[in-house]
């Protein structure tokens, strides 16, 4: 994660658009983008040790602010499939709060990616609405979270700004020839 992190970071490049920016990422293999919803911040650098990057309303920090989406890029296996992947990640919420409730949640998204989507509620605790998606060797973790549920419910649509502009563009690796090449 400390390496996609590095690339991410150093190949930032932020294109200014009416609404919020564009986040253009680019990594070894890979780009995306992402569009920063008007009033959100969108930080790489913040919160590190949790995620490759977190959201959060304006004038604010992540640690201060009553909601906050962030997200994460986790390597694929070569067997693993999204069902496993989101079964380990519901384990893992699992042995957090044994006493928590899901749900699936449609965030109606006007992007290109598919998402699977569920909302996790631990009591006296967390909620969060958690959309997952596969791509080339990632799957990709958004979480939207806070301890107050109206307060999560009041960022759902940030939230669903920021999944729907997401997009994942994968590059030809340098070490692939390239049509013309292979002729």
């Amino acid at each position: 994660m400390g390496r996609i992190l590095t690339l991410i970071v150093l190949l930032c490049t932020v294109c200014p658009l009416e609404g919020g920016r564009t986040l253009r990422i680019g990594g070894k293999d890979f780009s995306f983008s992402i569009t920063e919803p008007e009033g959100w911040t969108i930080d790489f650098a913040a919160a590190q040790q949790i995620a490759n990057f977190v959201m959060y309303p304006m004038n604010t920090t992540w640690r201060e602010s009553d909601v906050v989406a962030f997200a994460r890029f986790a390597p694929k296996g070569s067997q693993e499939t999204l069902e496993v992947f989101l079964e380990n990640n519901l384990k893992e919420f699992q042995e957090r709060c044994p006493f928590y409730e899901t749900g699936d949640v449609k965030l109606e998204l006007r992007g290109e990616q598919t998402f699977v989507a569920k909302a996790l509620h631990c009591p006296s605790m967390r909620h969060e609405i958690v959309a997952v998606t596969e791509v080339p060797g990632f799957f990709i973790t958004f979480v939207l979270s806070s301890d107050q549920r109206d307060r999560l419910q009041s960022a759902l649509s940030p939230f669903r700004e920021l999944l729907s502009s997401f997009l994942w563009v994968p590059r030809k690796s340098e070490s692939e020839p390239s049509v013309e090449d292979k002729r």
